[in-house]
């Protein structure tokens, strides 16, 4: 059961703990909110209306591109994702930094993705996700994440299948925290924001036990409660699978990104920023499939934020690890 924490703080640390806020706090449990599209779902020879083509092969500069003649495959499933995740953490999110201890925590997510075709290499990008975090520290903060998003992503063969996407999200956090008096009212810090995200996306090795990718995005708030939480991200993503044995493989994930909050200035256009993050994340994960759609899982994170906010308000580290288990189903 939650308990409402300390009722009194420090007037000298007053300062600090109004600088801070819950995006910062809560972003070492939000995880990647870049896609990760599969390279296989998005080959050429499944985007012309009604046409299968050939992998490319050497001999295509002879014997120009090879036309398969079969039944078009029609529209794509509906894939939908489910998981569960029971992990520990060293930094667990609360109404305020020095009240942060370690605690063990429940994940629940389920999401659902439709890629239909648009046009010649081009598919829509519709989706949703939700998540719910519950700690068993007193102090901490339960909340949920919820992202839906439309866009669409193409990949160019010309570029050796470079993917690039653009998409529209909107983001909604909802949580339940204990208030500090003079600090933090209650319910004073769900969290929205309404953002264009545009990037590109490229396989760098793919063998039958290795495939490494790199991923490069920008995204830009065009609106954001509280408003002093509006941001531009810019971000890097890498990638490496090893498959170990044919059910068994290991994942090592590098993500970087900056936060440049801005605000307004009054003049059209014109936007002068307010703080900037710094943000990286290192996990490592174990992945064992038991049967096709299902896996179990166990993983590793680290994260740290810095921030060039007075008295490291905004910074944070987090070492998270646990067990997870998933599925996958399309209709």
């Amino acid at each position: 059961m939650k308990t409402p924490g300390l009722f009194a703080l420090p007037f000298l640390l007053l300062p600090t703990l109004a600088a801070a806020d819950v995006l910062s706090s809560l972003n070492p449990y939000l995880g990647n909110s870049d896609p990760d599209y599969n390279p296989q779902d998005l080959q050429a020879r499944e985007v012309d209306s009604g046409r299968n083509f050939a992998p490319a092969s050497p001999g295509d500069s002879d014997l120009g591109v090879q036309e398969i003649l079969g039944e078009y495959k029609g529209l794509p499933p509906i894939r939908a994702q489910l998981s569960t995740d029971f992990l520990w953490t060293d930094n667990a999110p609360s109404a305020a930094r020095q009240l942060d201890e370690p605690s063990f925590l429940w994940v629940g997510r389920a999401s659902a993705s439709w890629q239909p075709r648009l046009g010649a290499g081009i598919f829509a990008d519709l989706g949703m996700e939700a998540q719910i975090f519950r700690f068993d520290q007193s102090n901490a903060t339960d909340f949920e994440n919820y992202v839906v998003y439309a866009g669409a992503v193409k990949m160019l063969p010309d570029l050796d299948d470079l993917l690039i996407f653009g998409r529209f999200e909107y983001q909604f956090l909802n949580f339940d925290q204990a208030a500090v008096p003079f600090v933090t009212p209650a319910n004073s810090d769900d969290y929205s924001a309404a953002r264009v995200r545009i990037g590109a996306q490229k396989v760098l090795l793919n063998t039958p036990r290795q495939h490494l990718s790199a991923g490069l995005s920008a995204a830009f708030d065009l609106t954001a409660d509280p408003s002093a939480l509006e941001r531009n991200e810019y971000a890097l993503d890498l990638h490496y699978t090893l498959l170990i044995l044919d059910k068994l493989s290991a994942t090592l994930s590098y993500r970087a990104a900056i936060w440049d909050f801005r605000s307004d200035t009054g003049v059209v256009g014109f936007y002068t920023e307010t703080r900037r993050d710094f943000n990286q994340v290192v996990g490592l994960e174990l992945s064992y499939e038991p049967c096709k759609n299902y896996r179990i899982y166990t993983s590793v994170f680290f994260s740290d934020s810095d921030s060039n906010t007075p008295f490291g308000a905004n910074d944070s580290k987090a070492w998270t690890a646990g067990l997870g288990v998933g599925a996958t189903f399309e209709f």
